[in-house]
């Protein structure tokens, strides 16, 4: 039994195979069993269906392969196909799709998983934003986690347990802290949804970066987000091509190619001009990767409905096929009108703390951050958000007596005057910053101010002085990496199946004769198609030799009377001597027998 058949029994099309599914909030990962014939859409539905989540067009699995190279699990194609020779065996679930707007996804478990995920993007330095946003945004994670600040609870330096910062450094875990102060208040739901607020407001909201190369061969990263592709290089934004300029994405080898109109005249804004624009990636599949992120990205955001998506193909050349591409599932638009008719009322969920062994008092506080019954809603008046939960209901699930003896002030009703106070506060605490010099204003370790160009302005600002830190996202596979003995890959599952079935062969025929044991090597298994190109062009001139060659003796010996027949033997005259030969031989032979 081998992995790659020719023939697929039934038997072999009903075995089942094992992959590890892996959560945004490092929580004890699950197992999935799948078959030859499960597609990718099929394990999305379950790892959905164990975390409660109905709003699911927004996540995906993602998966790395041998070589390193990030893929999104297609959720039209088999489960077995694109996992075949990944090692370990392992799915991420992972942010898709980040919606433009947070705020219209309608359950409070949607919004805590895309929290989950834009604090990882924050901590792996992809959440690009200058200092003070970075503070505020860690202020609101520990608010999140822990609740309002008591000084017998969080003793100096309890905001260096919270690892939410590139580079953290002692002087921003002071201005965390005192951030933290003065969002107290806060629940976790309403913490959240300003982290949401706030992070959506960024540039960098989104962004999954791909490390790319210009055409002066400089540096730089490309993202690709819900407004279109920006370009990153050093420190700051450089280029956006919003989804409304760009025509067509292509990608030929290593090269990404975006087709964009682009102003002709800054005087005539109404002449476009087309214009082919080119960045080099590290590898053919890293360009491919790029591609079908782009593709899909556009189509999520830009159509009004998925009824009759194109199949885009690109890559192709004289020697490949190239790779095509039909965008499926919802868009964004079709995935709003669904969350507006979602009636379930809102499922209880547990949070998970990054620190559960983080020592604090046993009060109202422990019970607040796992509350999931708040609603919020956005305050035009002040930018924030507050609580409109039903008057007579609690906001946490908590006992009255348990929050009037211990803390009252924590789990006080957010009024309209409390962001507010909040903004005032921060803003206070930016400028004291600013005013220290500009030593403090390079506190982020590695998350750079960024200077943010206009969405029309192309032209590139390299030359100016670039005091910040480079903007240098982990692009890595670390944070999708586990150890390699969470899960096997498919190759060792059928492996371990062989070593059963032969096991179960020789308890059921004990009577057979022993054979000398020898340490055997099981024989590599080549894929269909692996043959190189010397065997097949050998294998090619064999066959058309013998064919040719049967094909003359049968004209030459045969004394069919026809028009083909006689033609063929004139062109073929230069054989008669060969014909007379043989047929000499061959009577010669006949005579003596």
């Amino acid at each position: 039994m081998t992995l790659f058949r020719k023939s697929k029994s039934k038997g072999d099309l009903q075995q089942e195979f094992q992959t590890t599914v892996r959560f945004l909030d490092d929580s004890e990962p699950i197992q999935v069993p799948f078959t030859k014939e499960t597609v990718g859409q099929y394990v999305l539905d379950k790892v959905c269906e164990t975390l409660n989540l109905v709003e699911k067009d927004y996540f995906g699995l993602r998966y790395v392969d041998t070589e390193k190279q990030r893929h999104w699990l297609d959720p039209t194609k088999t489960v077995y196909k694109q996992l075949k020779g990944v090692s370990p065996c392992v799915l991420c679930f992972r942010v898709k799709f980040y919606p433009a707007e947070p705020m219209k996804l309608h359950e409070e478990i949607t919004r805590y998983y895309l929290f989950l995920q834009l604090r990882r993007d924050l901590h792996h330095g992809r959440l690009l934003c200058s200092p003070q946003d970075a503070n505020l945004l860690a202020a609101y994670i520990i608010q999140s986690e822990v609740g309002d600040y008591d000084p017998e609870d969080h003793q100096a330096g309890y905001v260096s347990e919270f690892k939410m910062l590139p580079n953290q450094n002692v002087q921003q875990e002071e201005q965390i802290h005192e951030l933290h102060k003065t969002i107290a208040g806060q629940v976790p739901a309403e913490a959240e949804a300003n982290f949401l607020k706030k992070a959506a407001s960024l540039d960098t909201y989104g962004v999954d970066p791909h490390k790319v190369k210009d055409q002066k061969n400089n540096q730089m990263y490309l993202g690709v987000t819900h407004q279109g592709i920006m370009t990153f290089h050093g420190s700051r934004r450089t280029q956006i091509y919003k989804w409304s300029q760009i025509k067509k994405l292509a990608f030929e080898g290593k090269t990404f190619i975006a087709h964009v109109n682009v102003n002709e005249d800054a005087d005539t804004s109404h002449k476009k001009k087309h214009q082919p624009i080119g960045y080099k990636c590290l590898s053919v599949a890293a360009c491919k990767y790029l591609w079908r992120c782009a593709v899909e990205q556009q189509f999520f955001f830009t159509l009004q409905n998925s009824f009759h998506t194109p199949k885009i193909r690109s890559g192709g050349s004289l020697f490949s096929r190239g790779s095509k591409f039909r965008f499926s599932g919802r868009c964004q638009n079709e995935a709003y009108m669904a969350s507006e008719d979602i009636k379930r009322k809102e499922p209880d969920f547990q949070r998970t703390c990054s620190l559960p062994n983080f020592s604090r008092k046993s009060d109202a506080k422990i019970h607040m951050r796992n509350s999931a019954n708040l609603s919020i809603t956005e305050d035009k008046n002040t930018g924030g958000f507050r609580d409109i939960s039903t008057p007579g209901e609690n906001a946490v699930d908590v006992p009255i007596e348990a929050r009037t003896a211990e803390r009252p002030q924590s789990s006080r009703p957010v009024t309209q005057e409390t962001p507010v106070m909040e903004e005032t506060m921060v803003q206070q605490r930016a400028d004291r910053v600013q005013a220290a010099g500009p030593d403090s204003m390079k506190m982020n370790g590695g998350i750079p101010t960024i200077s943010v160009s206009s969405p029309l302005d192309s032209e590139t600002r390299v030359g100016e002085a670039d005091t910040t830190q480079l903007y240098e996202p982990n692009v890595t596979v670390e944070e999708d990496e586990d150890d390699e003995g969470v899960a096997k890959s498919l190759e060792e599952q059928v492996m371990d199946l062989e070593k059963e079935i032969e096991q179960t062969h020789n308890h059921v025929q004990p009577d057979t004769p022993s054979r000398e044991t020898k340490p055997t090597t099981r024989p590599v298994v080549q894929a269909k198609g692996s043959c190189s190109c010397g065997k097949i062009f050998a294998y090619t001139f064999f066959s058309l030799f013998f064919t040719l060659t049967v094909s003359a003796c049968v004209v030459m010996f045969s004394d069919i009377d026809h028009p083909l027949m006689n033609e063929a033997r004139s062109h073929l005259a230069f054989l008669e001597p060969t014909r007379d030969f043989i047929r000499h031989k061959y009577e010669e032979i006949v005579n003596r027998l």
